[in-house]
């Protein structure tokens, strides 16, 4: 072999890599795009049961093509108390699952037609207006990417199958201990088991590893994903470390599932029992016998048969977990502390004035969101607004819990000035789930829409919105306090404040325009987003103010 066939084999191979890496996040971000708001939904109501849980990860890593990606998501839900650690665990196993898509997707044989994937996706993402369709073609044109890439690095490794050198490394490299951790080493590095899956079986295909090889560094890959999650454990909570040991112990798990069968017990003259399986499986349900396909079905096979065995287990495992590391009171589950059932049957006034509390608490989740809303717009951090929005979650589990509460209060027979009580307490919950939609919906979308376009507000705009988000922010506090004190006053003065900011968003808005008479770059980028946030700052304090006013009462 040349000097200058090894450099090329180098440029293939780095090349390919790249693209891969390349291919995997831009998949990733571009469903995070077209459905990042519905994959926590997704997983909140439907991972109520195991089987749904894992069905859950399935559907939500298959998707986003990054079990990592669903595993942080998950772990955010655990540590704010939307998704109980039983739930979690059913969802890691799916995403396991999940995450074989890729190479399943991998070992059809469309490398070929990968520049005509790319071509369509790219017709489809710049040349129809629809947002969807366009978000669809993203999708595409990442995928096309990702067949190209595997192409490139076939190609390119080919000429090495054969060399004697290589040949000698390879057979000395035969041993599945060092198969599984050069896996988990390789996906540490690239920080994706979906972009090794397609690196391992492009060198399958190339004859460059054997079946043996391939399955032994796939198994590793599956352990590797846990890497990235460890590192980022050390300042996490107690409930979310524990899902990184249940992650570490369930991968774990799988490869002593299998390995007997690897080596240990034979079906065969030489093989061991699961190639052998591996084999008529393929042979059997995919018609074929080529290796790239066998590979993607061992990887998904190990995942299914994991699940299949742990599913029936998992809350033997759980206990398992919590004895390894145990419960603390500061990890009870988040929902409402203040009303009980028993209040109504027992002092309706108390029932209500409990009720009040617990709304109280809300509307103090929404200021926290409220102030948090406008660093957003200072950060180029999307995880930030993410976060934020994650927010909504609590007052949306709070808001389903009370409301009932008050509906069943209701059912007893209350005098004029309870029934009074109960359509102010239900408007004003009302009010808060509105202004965490609008925060969680649109504002933090805009900010969103901002990062993800590298877009960046001019100085002078920055400081419009952070003066209209104070005013805002110090009026929807006077109503929290006015509320939870009954104080008529100052509900007055929260109430009478819509004129004073509804004034000030337009001085804002004529500033704005000035700015972009002026052209300044930035505030024309950014026009219909600045407008946007001044829009959404002045609809929370009217709503705000309507809930003083009617605190307020008459005066």
């Amino acid at each position: 072999m040349t000097y200058s066939q090894i450099i090329l084999i180098i440029i293939n191979l780095s090349g390919g890599l790249a693209l891969l890496l390349f291919a995997m996040f831009y998949i990733n971000n571009a469903l995070q795009k077209a459905a990042g708001e519905k994959f926590r939904t997704v997983l909140t109501s439907f991972a109520s049961s195991k089987t749904r849980g894992v069905f859950s990860g399935i559907f939500l890593t298959s998707l986003n093509q990054s079990s990592t990606a669903t595993m942080f998501l998950s772990m955010g839900l655990v540590g704010a108390g939307l998704l109980s650690f039983g739930q979690f665990m059913a969802v890691s196993l799916g995403a396991s699952i999940g995450s074989t898509v890729t190479g399943q997707l991998v070992a059809f044989k469309l490398a070929d037609y990968s520049l005509a994937i790319v071509a369509a996706g790219y017709a489809l993402s710049f040349f129809t207006k629809g947002k969807k369709i366009s978000q669809l073609g993203d999708v595409i044109f990442a995928f096309g990417i990702l067949f190209f890439a595997m192409k490139l690095m076939s190609d390119g490794l080919f000429p090495l199958s054969g060399h004697p050198v290589f040949l000698d490394f390879i057979e000395r490299a035969h041993s599945p201990f060092i198969g599984i951790a050069a896996g988990v080493l390789i996906t540490v590095i690239m920080q994706s088991s979906g972009a090794v899956a397609g690196m391992v079986i492009a060198l399958a295909s190339s004859n460059v590893l054997d079946l043996n090889q391939a399955v032994y560094m796939m198994l590793g890959s599956q352990l590797g994903t846990c890497a990235t999650v460890i590192l980022a454990s050390f300042k996490l909570p107690r409930t979310q470390k524990r899902t990184i040991i249940w992650q570490i112990l369930q991968h774990v798990l799988a490869i002593i599932f299998v390995f007997p069968f690897l080596e240990i017990i034979k079906a065969g003259a030489s093989d061991g029992a699961w190639f052998v399986f591996i084999k008529w499986v393929t042979k059997t349900f995919f018609l074929s016998e080529n290796i790239a396909r066998q590979v993607a079905v061992s990887h998904t096979l190990v995942a299914v048969f994991a699940a299949v065995i742990m599913i029936p287990l998992l809350k033997y495992f759980e206990k398992f977990i919590f004895i390894l590391y145990p419960f603390k009171n500061q990890e009870i589950a988040f929902g409402t502390v203040y009303i009980d059932s028993k209040n109504i049957e027992k002092n309706t006034d108390k029932a209500l004035e409990l009720t009040k509390l617990e709304i109280r608490r809300t509307g103090e989740f929404v200021l926290d969101m409220l102030n948090s809303s406008v660093k957003a717009f200072k950060t180029n951090r999307i995880n930030f607004a993410q976060n934020v929005s994650s927010k909504s979650f609590k007052i949306e589990i709070l808001a389903k819990e009370i409301a009932p509460y008050i509906a069943k209060t209701g059912q007893r027979k209350l005098n004029p000035q309870q029934s009074e009580r109960e359509i102010e307490l239900l408007s004003v919950l009302s009010s808060f789930g509105e202004i965490a939609e609008i925060i969680d919906r649109n504002l933090m979308y805009i900010a969103k829409k901002k990062i993800g376009g590298y877009l960046k507000f001019s100085d002078d705009g920055l400081e419009d919105i952070a003066r209209i988000h104070a005013v805002v922010y110090d009026n929807s506090a006077k109503v929290l306090t006015a509320f939870t004190s009954d104080d008529k006053p100052l509900a007055l003065e929260a109430a009478n404040a819509k004129a004073s900011v509804r004034i000030l968003a337009t001085q804002l808005r004529q500033k704005h325009i000035a700015r972009l008479h002026a052209n300044l770059k930035e505030s024309i980028e950014t026009s219909v987003l600045h407008m946007d946030v001044l829009d959404q700052y002045e609809r929370i304090n009217s709503i705000m103010s309507n809930i003083g006013s009617l605190i307020a009462g008459g005066e």
